[in-house]
């Protein structure tokens, strides 16, 4: 038995557009940081804004420099107080909990499969990694860092899958 749930065939996915302007009572409303901590012992990618797109592309908000990573990957989305992860169409997919997913809303201790590269995610004062160094996504004006190099390789000897360039 599957434990994967998927969207009917034929359904479409409907990707919420964030405001990043969000207010309420002319107060900005607090976003959730969420972690994503490469496996196994990686460094740590912070995703401090309500919308950010993963991918190998060097205008994604965080770079992920494997072949088997599509140029724009996916999108995490930051919505209604829980984080929302979107496959844009990749050729290798997103997997969440080893299930291929198109969209899936991310709780602490998920497991994000992405190419090469295994995150597990933390949401919400999870676990603390304080030896591993932070990688800040994006600049806090809402533009991609360019500076910012991409995220490192997995080490080597890692059993990654062969999977098709995009």
């Amino acid at each position: 038995m599957n434990d994967c749930n998927q969207p009917p065939d034929g359904a479409s996915l409907m990707v919420p557009r964030v405001r990043e302007d969000a207010r309420v009572d002319g107060e900005s409303l607090p976003i959730t940081p969420l972690r994503l901590v490469l496996r196994p012992n990686g460094p740590v990618v912070e995703l401090t804004r309500s919308e950010m797109i993963l991918g190998r592309h060097s205008e994604a908000d965080v770079r992920l420099p494997l072949p088997d990573v599509s140029r724009r990957h996916c999108r995490f989305v930051y919505s209604e107080g829980a984080w929302q992860l979107f496959d844009l169409d990749s050729l290798n997919g997103v997997f969440v909990n080893g299930c291929r997913v198109q969209h899936a809303t991310l709780q602490h201790g998920d497991t994000v499969t992405m190419g090469g590269f295994v995150f597990a995610v933390e949401i919400d004062g999870g676990a603390k990694h304080a030896s591993a160094p932070v990688f800040e996504s994006a600049q806090g004006n809402g533009a991609a860092d360019q500076s910012a190099a991409p995220l490192p390789l997995p080490s080597p000897g890692t059993d990654l899958p062969r999977r098709k360039a995009s």
